[in-house]
């Protein structure tokens, strides 16, 4: 009986086939010219089988030779056998074999010692131990494995099934170094290959004066398909595009392919959603535009997940050495940089890495890390701004808006770190923690017999993971406030993205008795088909529109024609940015019942709110 640990993860490969017949075709490619410190890398070897070096520690010289023969006819001829344990220990240390034959149950070191000290040295952990023994005792086996045996065989040892073991074995192994400088799921080269390649690019960029670029490719969305459609289709997605990737960079590429042979492109998957490019002898670093323009084409075209279409969105950034680094990881440090600025700007794009960018990141990593703490600190504070019926001009609610009081920074506004929010993951404990707050305000509000409803923004990311419905019962429940005198902002582009879960959401938070507003209404594009069936009670107009009233006639009538439109679905509507009185008339000419903006008050600390709110009532007896 013998115990064989599992090796189902090792390639399938031949007896005589050579280790690189068994790699993808895209990942040899990529191989030629690679250096390291001036030499070949310990890469999977291009080696048979065979031509592996087997040692066996035995202390019959007899079965040593016999061990010898059956491997020699099998092909395995690079073969060293030592009776003498402690002689064996010395020749594994200074010459290390591929794979290792042992005996346990020797005379002066037991085969338990030597296996010992294989695993405690550093340079043979790895090395795979076949251990053969006449011993059947369960519990011997279990300690060989427990010390570290790859393998485990009974003597006699049948002659067909060592050859097998130990041509698994080694196998097992060259798949266990190839992992180690290639990705899985695409079989391009992986980032400690890039390193590596780089580092030998750019010596020889130093040593010839010549220009390296490197672009990093950064895939949007993939996470949302992985949510969506599931991990099977994410992979199916990042394949794609590798091939695409590397297609595009190999086929005709005359860019980079310019200088010797040995300075090919090299392409690489780096992260889970990113993928690398060098490219080595380039006349300037400008020339690397053609091969992004030419990435951007193929990786933004469509492709067919689970039966839908997906269209990737695709940042790329561009790096070049020596001017930007001269360093692997400080290189791939600016492409990175380059790629979330050109992310940034939205939808796909590329850019180059600039000094300046360098210092915004920067400035971006320490704003997240201060945001990550201002919450726990009780840094944040909500501003209030009166909305008002244009009619009498009397408070009818208002809008709570948050606002960082930084301890050094002084008051940052909304606009400098909810989008780092939102890119840290972090808006959506922010805006729980807003509805909590709104809600205790008004409720004092309630108390003190001021009477005004609190209108709440909700960010996308809030909305589409499902935390919002159960964030407002629960702010509702903890301050006891009346769910009539709370409302919810969403925006037109948050609602339309999915509508038919849009509409299931609306409906959940409905049934709780809140009030809905659409905000920023006519920027974005609605179906009136879904509009009409959401249980919507107020819109509120853009203001951009209300920017050119009363004198743009464009405005005007784009005003009129929502105004018209939200009263034949019953909704209120409330017009944002108003600033004069013109716009104030203009909008109560067209039929708009309230609105908010600088004219009648700007977003204000609640002390300062409850006294203008106190006055409004003296003013406004309801």
């Amino acid at each position: 009986m013998s115990i064989t640990m599992p090796l189902t993860a090792a390639p399938s490969v031949s007896d005589r086939a050579d280790l690189a017949a068994a790699l993808p075709a895209p990942v040899l490619a990529a191989a030629p010219g690679l250096e390291l410190d001036g030499r070949q890398p310990e890469l999977p070897q291009a080696q048979t089988m065979h031509g592996a070096s087997v040692m066996m520690i035995d202390d019959e010289p007899m079965l040593i030779e016999l061990v010898r023969a059956f491997l020699d006819d099998a092909g395995y001829t690079e073969f060293r056998g030592e009776s003498d344990p402690v002689v064996g220990l010395e020749r594994l240390r200074a010459d290390p074999p591929d794979l290792l034959l042992l005996d346990l149950m020797m005379p002066g070191l037991s085969g338990f010692e030597v296996l010992r000290q294989v695993r405690a040295a550093p340079m043979l952990q790895m090395m795979p131990v076949i251990v053969m023994t006449s011993a059947s005792d369960s519990r011997v086996k279990l300690r060989v494995l427990e010390l570290g045996a790859t393998d485990f065989l009974e003597k006699p040892v049948d002659p067909s099934e060592l050859v097998l073991r130990l041509r698994n074995t080694l196998a097992f192994k060259a798949y266990r170094e190839r992992s180690a400088w290639f990705d899985v799921l695409t079989g391009l080269p992986n980032r400690r290959f890039m390193v590596t390649q780089t580092a030998s690019m750019l010596r020889r960029a130093l040593r010839d004066g010549g220009i390296c670029a490197l672009l990093k490719v950064e895939i949007g969305r993939i996470r949302q398909v992985t949510e969506t459609l599931g991990h099977r289709a994410a992979n199916e997605a990042v394949r794609t595009i590798a091939q695409r990737i590397q297609d595009s960079v190999r086929a005709g590429d005359a860019v980079a392919r310019l200088g010797d042979d040995s300075g090919k492109a090299v392409v690489s998957r780096t992260g889970a959603d990113e993928f690398a490019i060098l490219l080595p002898g380039l006349r300037r670093v400008e020339d690397a535009a053609a091969v992004a323009r030419r990435l951007l084409a193929v990786t933004g075209e469509s492709m067919l997940l689970d039966g839908h279409d997906w269209f990737p969105t695709v940042s790329i950034g561009i790096a070049g050495a020596p001017d930007d680094a001269a360093e692997p990881e400080a290189l791939m440090h600016c492409a990175r940089v380059a790629a979330s600025a050109a992310r940034d700007k939205g939808g796909s794009g590329y850019g180059f890495y600039s000094a300046g960018l360098n210092a915004a990141a920067l400035e971006r990593l320490t704003l997240e890390a201060q945001l990550r703490r201002a919450l726990q600190r009780g840094e944040f504070e909500l501003h209030y701004q009166p909305k008002v019926t244009l009619a009498t001009g009397a408070i009818i609610g208002c809008e709570a808006l948050i606002r960082w009081r930084h301890p050094t920074r002084g008051l940052v506004p909304p606009g400098v770190f909810i989008t780092v929010a939102e890119e840290a993951s972090l808006i959506v404990d922010i805006g729980s923690w807003v509805l909590g707050e709104a809600c205790r305000a008004a409720r004092r509000w309630f108390d003190a017999g001021l009477d005004c409803r609190v209108a709440v923004n909700v960010a996308t990311p809030h909305f589409l993971d499902g935390r919002l419905v159960e964030d407002v019962r629960r702010a509702l429940g903890a301050t006891g406030l009346a769910a009539d005198r709370l409302t919810t902002e969403l925006t037109e582009s948050m609602l339309m993205g999915s509508a038919e879960d849009s509409l299931v959401a609306l409906v959940q938070l409905k049934a709780l008795g809140v009030s809905i507003s659409l905000d920023d209404f006519g920027t974005g594009y609605s179906s009136l088909a879904y509009l009409k069936r959401m249980p919507l009670d107020e819109l509120k107009i853009d203001r951009s529109f209300v920017s050119g009233l009363p004198d743009d006639t464009g405005d005007l009538a784009i005003v009129r024609a929502i105004i018209a439109m939200a009263h034949s679905l019953g909704l209120k509507v409330v017009a944002e940015g108003v600033e004069t009185a013109e716009q104030a008339a203009c909008l109560q000419t067209a039929g708009c019942e309230s609105s908010q903006g600088w004219l009648f008050g700007r977003p204000l600390p609640e002390d300062e709110f409850v006294a203008l709110l106190g006055q409004d009532r003296l003013a406004h007896p309801r």
